[in-house]
């Protein structure tokens, strides 16, 4: 009996937690939805609460500050103006409501200057930047002035040595010629030397030469007019004494012996220069001198 009633108490006691079981769930479902209503309508409570909060503040009148943070100027909102509404929220099917009110303003597009390209700034870099050029004023010229010229004395001329034998100078003419020996007998004619002619008297030293040649000085200053008194004539003779002539006069003659003057015998040391003239040296020029030293 008593193991019969723990058994049926224990049965019933399983019978009796299924049963509990059974009973409680609709039970937890309705205490879940009560609890869910009652929390639905505290959040709609606080809700509107923190919406009439938020309505007072927007509805109260607020001063911008002097300069936004975000540097955009909004206009001042008053408390008679239109507060926020909800019908202002953009509609679930239609495009989103423009606010009207008259203190809002579009905000301006910031515009900002397009950025060089990397190669438009390369190439800009590899350009030479224009350098204007630094235009100095020229500097004045120095002006030295120019050096004295150095004034040198010209060197004395050396005395001219008119040494030797069988020779003639003549200075002024520039002549300077061997003297050869031209015999009173010879038949041939004369060569391109100046001789001395042996037919001439004393004291008259006969010297004589060719007008195109040795002599042709002599000539051109007779025919130019140059030939003057006072010429200078050095003559060594074959003993290598040198003795100083100078002109006295001069005549044209024909070759004949009618000019026997020219040759003859001198009473004081003479000297007789002689040489042709003429377009066929038809004429003989006959120019006397005397010893002056």
């Amino acid at each position: 009996m008593g193991s019969w009633v723990t058994s049926g108490r224990s049965k019933w006691c399983a019978d009796a937690t299924i049963l509990r079981g059974m009973d409680m769930t609709p039970r937890r479902r309705v205490v879940s939805t009560v609890l869910a209503l009652l929390l639905a309508v505290e959040s709609v409570v606080v809700v509107s609460a923190a919406a009439g909060v938020a309505l007072a503040q927007r509805s109260a009148d607020h001063p911008l500050p002097a300069a936004s943070p975000a540097g955009e100027v909004l206009a001042q909102t008053s408390s008679a103006e239109r507060a926020w509404e909800p019908d202002a929220l953009p509609s679930a099917t239609g495009s989103p409501a423009i606010p009207d009110a008259p203190d809002y303003q579009q905000p301006k597009p910031v515009v900002r200057p397009a950025q060089p390209s990397a190669k438009a700034a390369a190439a800009r870099q590899a350009q030479p930047s224009a350098v204007k050029p630094v235009v100095r004023a020229a500097p004045e010229p120095v002006v030295r002035a120019a050096p004295e010229p150095v004034v040198r004395a010209a060197p004395e001329p050396k005395a001219a040595s008119y040494a030797g034998r069988n020779h003639v100078w003549i200075p002024s003419l520039g002549i300077s010629e061997s003297v050869a020996f031209f015999s009173c007998t010879r038949s041939a004619p004369p060569e391109n030397y100046a001789y001395r002619w042996g037919c001439a008297g004393t004291n008259n030293v006969y010297l004589l030469g060719h007008a195109y040649g040795v002599f042709k000085a002599l000539h051109d200053s007779y025919v130019s007019g140059r030939l003057g008194a006072g010429m200078t004539v050095y003559y060594a003779d074959d003993s290598g004494t040198t003795r100083i002539y100078a002109v006295r006069w001069w005549r044209l003659t024909k070759p004949t012996t009618d000019a026997s003057w020219a040759w003859a015998a001198q009473a004081v040391p003479s000297m007789t220069l002689q040489t042709c003239v003429g377009a066929n040296s038809e004429y003989r020029l006959m120019v006397r001198l005397v010893q002056v030293g």
